[in-house]
């Protein structure tokens, strides 16, 4: 049986960890930032596998700013978010966009997620994993041994909760509650900065 293959774009403007995960013939996207040299390093990634699925953790822009760009490439791609996100497409007040002074809008995503949802690829099944705190409607990607979580926790620290519908104490209690009750082995790929590490080391850091 091959094995789960993970790759990271990170070459934004916005410094976002965009994953590009294979199995076999046929691979999905998760979170896509806007590329300023466009979006050949996606193509060169997927190496000839089918793009399945383009799914997303949250709403903020600098995870879905590539939406409308990725769309023009792989038209027939659908495109699953969060359900309490879903808004955040269509307002550059709540992804935050225009906080930064530069609104950004996209299409809106075919699918809505919900806590337990199941994505698939291949023989592999990711649950979705409700995680708020960084924002109302935040998500990770679950699998046995990878844990794909947005900009809830990193390496060294963890997601903002300033931004519009973040909030510490719920963001706190999504960590302790959702991600640390996994196994220790289970490798953690985030948002931003360093990835593939394991969540018995982020533990021992006690970072909050």
């Amino acid at each position: 049986m091959s094995e789960l293959i993970v790759k990271c774009i990170s070459l934004n403007m916005f410094g976002m960890n965009s994953y590009i995960i294979s199995k076999d013939d046929e691979a999905i996207i998760i979170d896509i930032a806007k590329l300023t040299f466009g979006y050949d390093d996606y193509k060169k990634l997927l190496d000839g596998k089918k793009l399945t699925k383009i799914i997303y953790t949250h709403g903020h822009f600098d995870h879905i700013s590539g939406s409308d760009d990725i769309r023009e490439i792989y038209p027939d791609v659908k495109h699953y978010a969060p359900k309490l996100d879903y808004n955040f497409f269509q307002d550059a007040n709540l992804n935050a966009s225009a906080y930064f002074g530069q609104p950004i809008t996209c299409k809106e995503p075919e699918y809505k997620l919900e806590e337990n949802d199941i994505i698939t690829l291949k023989d592999i099944e990711f649950k979705v994993i409700h995680t708020p705190g960084h924002t109302h409607g935040g998500v990770c990607f679950y699998t046995k041994g990878y844990l794909f979580a947005g900009d809830t926790i990193f390496s060294a620290g963890i997601g903002r909760y300033d931004l519009p519908t973040g909030d510490y104490d719920t963001l706190i209690k999504s960590i302790e509650e959702k991600i640390f009750t996994l196994d220790d082995d289970t490798l953690v790929y985030p948002g931003h900065g360093e990835y593939g590490f394991s969540l018995k080391q982020r533990k021992k850091l006690n970072l909050f």
